[in-house]
């Protein structure tokens, strides 16, 4: 009879469980809309509530604060950064799974959200040290999941030897972080259109130069 009795009670866990796991994301999703909008500054807690459809009080039970809210999104922001890490991993080479995570960060349907609230955190990050300091776990990991890959590509050819992998990862984090941004400041220039021709350009400045070169 315990056993039975117990059942319901677990039910009841795993609802209320689910249920702060939605509102969670309910609220983090309107944080991001708010900051892309708005900035970090220009979006008072009382926005995001209005956004998120909750009260003051429903919303504080979950995040008590603006930076514990831009925490929760740093985090988020490491598994989109591991999917696009995932794509360039799982390509056959790395010069088209270059060209796929260009075309990820770059379109105008993208659902990563460091794509379009990069460049407001980063910013922000330079300012706040707070953030700086929640932020650079995130970096430091995306730098060494892209320096393996950057390994791999050298021993399959598609790197010349000579460049310093370091020097390598510091410019395509620099480069990819300056793509996100110009797409955000001129949407003219059609970056997601160009990935392939940019992705392109970077193949023939990473690869071995040709023998006798």
């Amino acid at each position: 009879m315990s056993e039975v009795a117990e059942e319901p009670a677990r039910d009841s866990t795993a609802a209320q469980q689910d249920h702060r796991a939605e509102q969670r994301r309910r609220i983090i999703a309107a944080a991001i809309t708010c900051f892309i909008r708005d900035g970090f500054h220009g979006s008072s807690m009382q926005k995001i509530c209005a956004e998120a459809g909750m009260s003051p009080g429903a919303l504080y039970r979950y995040f008590p604060s603006k930076e514990s809210l831009i925490g929760a999104i740093v985090e988020g922001e490491r598994a989109d950064r591991a999917r696009v890490l995932d794509v360039l991993q799982g390509a056959p080479t790395f010069a088209e799974g270059l060209a796929e995570v260009m075309e990820m960060l770059l379109s105008d349907t993208s659902q990563i959200a460091c794509a379009a609230l990069g460049p407001e955190v980063m910013a922000e990050a330079i300012r706040n040290e707070k953030l700086r300091d929640a932020l650079e776990p995130v970096e430091q990991e995306t730098r060494d999941l892209l320096m393996r890959t950057l390994h791999t590509a050298r021993a399959n050819g598609e790197i010349d030897p000579a460049l310093d992998l370091d020097t390598l990862n510091m410019l395509l984090n620099a480069i990819g972080d300056g793509l996100m941004l110009h797409n955000l400041l001129h949407p003219e220039w059609d970056l997601s259109g160009r990935s392939g021709e940019i992705s392109g350009m970077i193949r023939r400045m990473i690869r071995p130069a040709p023998d006798g070169a």
